[in-house]
């Protein structure tokens, strides 16, 4: 990470605290976590499946995401709203007992990513449905 541009959150995307409580209360930390990650970042559904506890700074407050081939590796900022999001689902990948470099939403990445488009469904504020590929059945 320390050779990496970092990436801001996405300018356009504000969070309000609605937005932030409804992610939250989400029933699965990998769920809200994944969403949260692909809110900020504005990135598709390819991004998350390779990024790996060891992607997410100690803070949580950045994370890198993994390009095609990683040919292309951002840093991201993590906005405050989404870092308590985030580090439930790294203490859930751990808690897991999944190794540091095994994928952190692996598990809702399988079924071609149907939990992720039903709760993105769920949170129209979001307006998640931009994202390449996450609403199309």
């Amino acid at each position: 990470m320390a050779t990496a541009q970092l990436d801001q959150a996405a300018p356009a995307l504000e969070i309000a605290s609605e937005e932030a409580t409804a992610l939250a209360a989400l029933a699965h930390p990998l769920i809200a976590g994944a969403l949260s990650v692909l809110a900020f970042t504005r990135a598709g559904l390819g991004s998350l499946r390779f990024t790996r506890d060891l992607d997410i700074s100690g803070d949580v407050c950045v994370i890198k995401l993994h390009g095609v081939g990683h040919r292309h590796c951002p840093l991201h900022a993590v906005p405050a709203w989404a870092r308590p999001l985030l580090a439930g689902a790294r203490a859930h990948h751990r808690l897991m007992a999944c190794s540091p470099r095994e994928s952190v939403f692996f598990p809702v990445m399988l079924a071609e990513a149907r939990h992720l488009r039903a709760h993105a469904g769920r949170l129209p504020q979001l307006d998640l449905s931009l994202l390449a590929g996450i609403l199309v059945p």
